[in-house]
């Protein structure tokens, strides 16, 4: 497990294969060792960054404002039934367009 540990860490650093192969060959792995070594290290990494993922906050913020944003306007709309009409029309287009404007995928 040595070679496994070593070639994980050298992968974790970002170096490409060629470089991992050359500091391996320094250490005096075999070159059947190296193959075996670079495939399980790129799987065993590959895993890690596909479960250790951590959601993106921007997103959760995005999302949450949002949903302030529609809350408001429900709000408005509330306004607009009970004759405030000029506040809660203006109020609404205000929002819907930014809610609008926050859809769009950049």
């Amino acid at each position: 497990m040595n070679g496994l540990d070593y070639s994980i860490s050298l992968r974790e650093k970002g170096l490409t294969s060629n470089q991992i192969k050359e500091k391996m060959r320094a250490k005096g792995f075999e070159e059947s060792q190296i193959q075996f070594y670079l495939k399980k290290s790129d799987e065993i990494h590959l895993d890690n960054l596909i479960h250790n993922r951590k959601p993106k906050s921007a997103k959760k913020i995005k999302n949450g404002l949002k949903m302030a944003a529609l809350l408001f306007s429900f709000f408005l709309l509330y306004l607009v039934f009970f004759g405030y009409a000029t506040i809660g029309l203006l109020g609404l287009f205000f929002i819907w367009s930014l809610i609008r404007y926050g859809s769009y995928r950049k």
